[in-house]
């Protein structure tokens, strides 16, 4: 195809100095330093058509984002560029699943692997962990998992944690891992980890296979590069180490993902790494008033881990940020909901309104005063659609369907809806397989051989193999597109004549299917032109995520995480909760990078925000059950907050900031030197016993005593409650 036939339209003169410096920057490396608001997508995108002007083929370049959304957007724009064929955009994880179906054999794989949801992974390291006659109340499996997870990002095999075990626990661990990893194996089957694992290794230990992806993506681009966790660096690394091309996107102060392994030196050492790099800084910020980025610059200052830039505001001045405290989270929301009524009822649209928190059990309180405030509302946790039980069967069908040898699946479906096909039976067909060495469709379709099994129930796990023979027999089919054989299993499997409605006479299980299966047909649609298949649709089930779910011409308000704002704007935005526990995370108190990280979720909270911002706390909050008083988040005091406002006596009092530079010092209340207490200090607490104290802030009657137990425990108390007896 000639390169004409691509013909970029843009102008490069619609980009600022410092944006035409990225765009022009052609061969070796490149880090951009992208500010929230500071057009880091028109830039990449614009990036990518003057490679294309210059002469590069769209087929050698790719660009990896960290969500479906965002690759969406870019294709979108670039296609709106001129770029109509070629040009490789997508997330880490779908580059990877290309690439492993790819070059499969080279990677000991099958290329029909299933990818495994978060419920299979669970159901998988529960068996290697009764394999390994191991308690599970002593290694729980979501512990198990987690450790797992960190050991692959950070590219540790089964036999490099072995290596290093040096006591009972790591090497119980090990022996988990390595009959995980075999589990997965006999499924033919890899977990979210796996992709990248699997794809790191491949590039380090085949080199012809690196060699043939560097001259494919000659130019390399990796958005959020502050989120990239080790096997993504080393991704990268692989990807662009034969031609040095690679040009990497992000912002240190958006780094909100060390909980899953994000690594922030990846972006903070990238010079280090390529001592040639051209470095940009994007500070204009085409987004947010100056008083929200004055707000935002005061608080992120407060961090260590970050690369010095500024946030320059590009728009008019607007409202003041103002912070409200409220007696219970009851009256917080109907607060919150009350002032969104009086945005709506001045013009505002509901899609440009949203409400950020901390975590995702602060969505109840909230909820409740919009139902009651008759407010449209979603929720944006779109992955829990996939999670109820008809679909996560629908899902099992096809997945046993694309990779026979998938046994989790199996296992889920032979008896759903009900065939008579009890535990037993299946123990034995299991047993089959396993002494066999075969997967549980083959010993299915081998049941007659099976003599412990009784002849009616051999007819029936038959009658079973042959109906899934049949659905596979549809794959070669090229008019049977997602949605035709979704219909098919879905009225021959038995499972549409099994969906009842509940009690209260909703048919919600069958809208649930009609759901998935309406979706399955828009895929079908977006695709009719490309070679698509079954497993790029289980694939992209299996890498949805919260934020795909966000729709933003929804005539809805949004209620989300903070995580899951990440990558969104909005004119207005509501942040609840702004507590010590909260915001900062409970889990936060012992480390000082976990701080640092929270620190920054509340900064990506703060630059959602276009034309108004609202920030609230309540004095007191439910926790499992228990009214416990709180204590303003310490952040509050950096941004501006003036401590004696903490508790003011009259509910939903405000204090608003402007946009006048100050000193965080200013904020920060020091400790006197006649405090009542010292770092150090011993104490003891009626309830929670003997403990040293962290921290003393000395407000008067408001100071707040730090204090970490002897259980374990570090718990921040106001001091007029807290009633502690000094030791010594």
């Amino acid at each position: 195809m000639e390169l004409m036939d691509f013909a970029p339209n843009f102008s490069i003169d619609q980009l600022t100095q410092s944006q035409k410096a990225a765009v022009l920057h052609r061969d070796g490396p490149l880090l951009i330093l992208a500010g929230p608001g500071s057009g880091k997508t028109r830039v990449i995108t614009s990036r990518i058509a003057q490679l294309i002007k210059d002469g590069v083929s769209p087929y050698n370049i790719c660009a990896i984002t960290f969500t479906n959304k965002a690759a969406e957007e870019m294709r979108q724009r670039t296609f709106d560029m001129g770029v109509t064929s070629g040009l490789q955009v997508s997330t880490f994880h779908s580059l990877c699943v290309r690439i492993l179906r790819q070059y499969a054999q080279m990677a000991n794989l099958e290329p029909n692997f299933s990818i495994y949801s978060d419920a299979e992974q669970k159901k998988c390291v529960k068996d290697a962990i009764a394999d390994c006659n191991v308690a599970s109340s002593n290694f729980m499996p979501s512990r198990v998992l987690n450790a797992i997870s960190k050991f692959k990002n950070d590219l540790e095999s089964v036999e490099d944690v072995a290596k290093r075990a040096d006591g009972f626990y790591l090497e119980i661990l090990a022996k988990i891992y390595k009959r995980y990893q075999e589990i997965l194996l006999a499924n033919n089957a890899l977990d979210f980890d796996d992709l990248l694992v699997r794809t790191a290794y491949l590039l380090r230990d085949r080199p012809e296979v690196r060699s043939e992806l560097s001259r494919r993506f000659q130019y390399l681009m990796v958005d959020e590069y502050q989120d990239t966790n080790h096997t993504q660096y080393q991704i990268a690394k692989g990807l662009s180490i034969e031609h040095g091309n690679i040009c990497v996107t992000g912002d240190p102060d958006q780094s909100i993902y060390r909980w899953r392994g994000a690594d922030i030196a990846n972006i903070l050492a990238f010079e280090k790494d390529y001592p040639n790099a051209k470095v940009v800084k994007l500070e204009e910020n085409f987004r947010s008033t100056p008083e929200i980025l004055s707000v935002a610059d005061k608080l992120i200052a407060n961090n260590s881990k970050r690369k010095e830039k500024r946030l320059i505001a590009t728009c008019e001045s607007g409202n003041k940020v103002e912070t409200n405290v409220y007696s219970d989270e009851q009256e917080e929301s109907l607060a919150v909901a009350r002032k969104i009524k009086s945005l709506i009822s001045s013009g505002a649209n509901l899609n440009e309104i949203a409400v950020l928190y901390r975590v995702n059990s602060m969505s109840r309180a909230l909820e409740e005063a919009f139902v009651n405030e008759q407010i449209p509302y979603s929720i944006v946790r779109g992955v829990e659609f996939y999670s109820r039980k008809e679909i996560r069967d629908m899902i099992a069908y096809l997945k046993l369907i694309a990779n026979p040898s998938d046994n989790v699946a199996l296992e889920r479906i032979i008896n759903t809806p009900a065939r008579g096909i009890g535990k037993t039976s299946l123990g034995r067909v299991a047993d089959y397989a396993k002494a066999r060495k075969i997967s549980m469709y083959e010993a299915v379709t081998s049941v007659a051989f099976i003599d412990t099994i009784s002849k009616a129930a051999q007819s029936k796990i038959a009658k079973f193999g042959h109906m899934i023979h049949k659905f596979t027999k549809l794959l070669d089919e090229p008019s049977c597109g997602i949605a035709d054989l979704m219909e098919t299993v879905y009225l021959e499997s038995g499972m549409s004549d099994s969906l009842k409605p509940n009690e209260r006479g909703e048919d919600t299980a069958r809208a649930n299917v009609d759901e998935l299966i309406s979706s399955a047909a828009k895929y079908d649609k977006e695709t009719e032109s490309q070679q698509t298949s079954l497993f790029d649709y289980l694939q992209s089930i299996a890498l949805y995520s919260d934020t795909d779910a966000y729709d933003a011409n929804s005539p809805t308000v949004s209620l989300m995480t903070l995580h899951a704002a990440k990558g969104l704007e909005f004119e207005n935005a509501f942040i609840v909760g702004l507590e010590e526990g909260l915001l900062p995370h409970e889990r936060s108190k012992e480390n000082p990078e976990e701080l640092e990280e929270e620190r920054r979720l509340f900064f990506v909270g703060i630059t959602r925000a276009k034309r108004n911002l609202n920030i609230s706390y309540a004095k007191y909050r439910s926790m499992r059950g228990m009214l416990n008083r709180t204590i303003p988040s310490k952040f509050l005091y950096e941004i501006g907050m003036s401590p004696q406002n903490a508790y003011a006596n009259s509910y939903g009092s405000q204090d608003s900031f402007t946009s006048k530079p100050k000193k965080t010092s200013d904020y920060v209340p020091k400790p006197k030197s006649t405090a009542l207490y010292r770092a150090g200090d011993s104490v003891r607490h009626s309830k929670f016993g003997l403990g040293k104290v962290k921290e003393y802030l000395d407000l008067g009657e408001k100071s707040v005593v730090t204090v970490r137990f002897d259980s374990g425990q570090t718990k921040a108390l106001l001091l007029k409650y807290a009633k502690l007896d000094k030791i010594g």
